[in-house]
């Protein structure tokens, strides 16, 4: 398991929210993550959104006229003032016999448990038979264009099987998934496709 890069914030059964700890860069879009639960249980999760903003709702971070590097020499304190938060789907766990299960998990995330990014062997175990397609595909987030979501999604699947000596094969498997689920929309299929690598 990879260090902890963020901290659940808010949490249902569908989406966690979290914030990356300061030193630490946050999960691409379309990326697995995992949340690390006090009893040893593990939710996975993709990241569908990453948002950088203020830690005061009502207030909006001004511009400067400055780099970062010279923010943070001549004006630190404007920098402690942003933070950057995710959204990912929770949309897989592992049952009690170490099964993973492509379905929203009985509970949710815990306030404060740690968000791990997953190792490509994670994401490669979490791939088939890809029963996640159809919860991004059928419950999509309003405020995120599913089809970029799924085209980072599986471009990360790709990279985890090995891309041009791999990957090839896996995404065949993800696109027969796919296309029953857009119900042989050929043309959304192959847009979604054309885009991944």
């Amino acid at each position: 398991m990879s260090h902890k890069i963020a901290e659940v914030i808010e949490s249902s059964t569908r989406e966690v929210i979290a914030e990356v700890y300061r030193d630490e860069t946050p999960p691409p879009f379309g990326s697995w993550v995992q949340v690390t639960q006090p009893d040893g249980t593990t939710l996975f999760g993709l990241v569908s959104h990453v948002e950088i903003g203020s830690y005061e709702p009502n207030r909006r971070a001004i511009a400067f006229g400055k780099t970062t590097e010279e923010l943070q020499k001549e004006m630190p304190q404007v920098m402690e003032l942003l933070r950057t938060t995710f959204c990912a789907h929770v949309i897989a766990y592992p049952d009690a016999d170490g099964t993973f299960r492509q379905t929203l998990p009985p509970h949710p995330a815990n306030i404060h448990a740690f968000v791990h990014a997953c190792t490509p062997t994670d994401t490669r175990d979490l791939g088939r038979p890809y029963d996640f397609l159809r919860t991004l595909v059928r419950n999509p987030d309003p405020e995120v264009p599913v089809d970029d979501l799924i085209v980072a999604v599986l471009s990360n699947v790709y990279v985890a099987h090995g891309g041009r000596h791999g990957g090839e094969e896996e995404l065949i498997h993800a696109g027969r998934a796919l296309s029953r689920l857009l119900n042989d929309d050929h043309e959304r299929l192959h847009s979604i496709l054309r885009r991944i690598g």
